[in-house]
């Protein structure tokens, strides 16, 4: 893709972020590949959490 839109750019840098934010884990506390996937997908559920409340309709 020789034009990448800015989406695809802030997509592209968050990965390798937190690409580096695991091994950096991993490096530091002998954590293991199976507990830092747990952990990324606690936090991807917190996170569609917190959008399906912005987007949820009726009453709270």
């Amino acid at each position: 893709m020789a034009n990448p839109d800015q989406k695809t750019i802030l997509i592209d840098d968050a990965y390798e972020e937190i690409k580096n934010i695991c091994i950096n884990l991993q490096k530091d506390t002998d954590t293991s590949n199976l507990e830092v996937k747990s952990l990324l997908k606690l936090i991807m559920n917190e996170w569609e959490e917190k959008e399906e409340q912005k987007t949820g309709f009726g009453f709270r």
